[in-house]
């Protein structure tokens, strides 16, 4: 049986608590540049803490509040669950 191929959603996809692993980003180069330098980088691992203004999410050990508009522009693989491909997944976000 072959596993789903992974798709890039946004990251106000995700419902608290859900994770998932940076893609890309639809940012301009100031905003990936501070980014960055608080941790997200390629490929990791990002956990959403609160939805909303700010959007909360968690990078490494760091808290970081973001613009629901920022987050939008985020996309990550949601990390696949036990308890269904898509938990955590807000397809009607």
């Amino acid at each position: 049986m072959s596993r789903p191929v992974p798709v890039p959603v946004p990251l106000t996809s995700l419902a608290v608590g859900a994770c998932g692993r940076l893609h890309d980003a639809h940012l301009d180069d100031e905003t990936r540049s501070l980014l960055r330098s608080l941790g997200l980088t390629d490929a990791s691992r990002v956990r959403v803490c609160k939805r909303g203004e700010p959007f909360i999410i968690q990078v490494r050990a760091t808290r970081i509040g973001v613009a629901s508009s920022v987050a939008e522009a985020i996309l990550v693989i949601p990390e696949l669950h036990l308890d269904g491909p898509h938990a955590g997944y807000r397809a009607n976000a």
